[in-house]
């Protein structure tokens, strides 16, 4: 549940009495960005924030990731917190963070999305939504062998509990 997760991430902010909450996002034609940008969006209407900064990644990677966090450091207003849709861009928005002499979390806090071994590896650690990526896998193959064997069957809709992992950097 894309837009859930994204509305628990920035809840967990707000709790930290984090005032500028930004969101590094990708590309828009994929239904999770739009349902977790719709989270992060709702939640932040719903308490009155009147910040509210999106950076949008080109791609799903290390090095877009660290171009979209240094594009909201570059603004007027530096954000003291940041959900990432995806680890790997959470991972390029710490290089990013800790390159310009900022700490993660005090100055910043930050939150991932994808629950990938990766983010133990980072120092400091970083939290993340946890997918259930093997449940996702097992359902999305089952669907489809169903859909084979029964091409008339109706589409079928399933959505996944995820997880918090928190850990340093949030």
């Amino acid at each position: 549940d894309d837009r859930q997760a994204a509305r628990f991430a920035i809840k967990q902010f707000i709790k930290q009495k984090r005032q500028r909450i930004a969101m590094i996002n990708h590309d828009l034609h994929y239904k999770y960005a739009k349902l977790r940008e719709q989270g992060y969006r709702e939640i932040l209407n719903e308490h009155s924030f009147g910040y509210l900064s999106v950076a949008y990644a080109t791609e799903l990677s290390y090095l877009s990731g660290r171009d979209a966090m240094c594009s909201l450091l570059n603004g007027n207003n530096k954000p003291d917190a940041v959900f990432t849709v995806s680890d790997i861009l959470a991972v390029g928005a710490l290089r990013a963070i800790q390159d310009s002499g900022l700490k993660v979390p005090e100055d910043i806090a930050l939150i991932g999305f994808d629950g990938m071994e990766l983010c133990n590896m980072t120092t400091p650690q970083l939290s993340t939504i946890q997918q259930p990526s093997r449940e996702i896998g097992r359902r999305a193959v089952n669907l489809l062998i169903e859909k084979i064997e029964n091409p008339d069957s109706p589409p079928q809709k399933t959505i996944l509990d995820w997880s918090f992992i928190q850990r340093e950097s949030s």
